[in-house]
């Protein structure tokens, strides 16, 4: 727990003193970058095949079975790859909503029709003029990207913390999973008071559950 800065503070509604756990942005940076090295130590061909084992695993979920809206993105080279997922879920006529980053609002989401999606691998949001905004609330299903987690579900991302203030907002009955390659577990990670934790996590070698 060294490589971390405990701070004291009063948690919020009862008064009492309590720590939380914080790091650095530059410790945040530098582990981002530990990640990112670990993800380019693999090669292209275990990319390919940990996003199929990751895809299979959601396919045959009730989550997705279950859920008639999705949250979705479209994953850049170093991220398990979504685009099987986006294919299978308009084959099964869901709705398929993607984020778009507003400077006021956080996490915004649209649905953009199969024709107007990219078909390079680079970072991408929807248009306006070719989407049409939907609600956060009506998601049923995020699949959610990041840069590591831990065995609590705690979640480091890119930064920004766009991703934690839509979660705090969304529906009561939604589901969330994060989606990971297995070299992107590590042991424990800081959480903060404004993290929300992943219930649940797919990898190559299966869904984890935490409690």
């Amino acid at each position: 727990m060294d490589r971390w800065q405990t701070l004291s503070v009063v948690l919020a509604g009862d008064g009492k003193s309590g720590s939380v756990i914080v790091m650095s942005g530059a410790k945040k940076a530098a582990l981002r970058e530990e990640m990112r090295a670990r993800v380019a130590q693999l090669t292209e061909e275990e990319r390919r095949l940990a996003s199929e084992r990751m895809e299979q695993e959601i396919l045959g979920r009730e989550e997705w079975k279950n859920a008639s809206i999705l949250g979705l993105y479209l994953s850049l080279t170093d991220e398990p790859q979504t685009r099987g997922l986006l294919k299978a879920a308009l084959a099964e006529g869901k709705t398929v909503l993607f984020p778009k980053i507003d400077i006021r609002e956080g996490l915004t989401w649209w649905e953009v029709s199969s024709r107007h999606l990219p078909e390079t691998k680079t970072l991408w949001e929807p248009s306006p003029d070719l989407s049409v905004r939907r609600a956060l609330e009506e998601i049923e299903l995020f699949l959610v990207p990041g840069r590591a987690f831990d065995p609590r579900g705690v979640r480091l991302g890119r930064g920004g913390g766009h991703y934690d203030r839509a979660l705090s907002r969304r529906g009561r009955t939604s589901r969330v999973v994060g989606m990971f390659f297995g070299q992107q577990e590590v042991e424990e990670l800081p959480k903060e008071p404004h993290d929300i934790p992943l219930p649940a996590v797919v990898t190559e070698k299966g869904w984890r559950k935490f409690s």
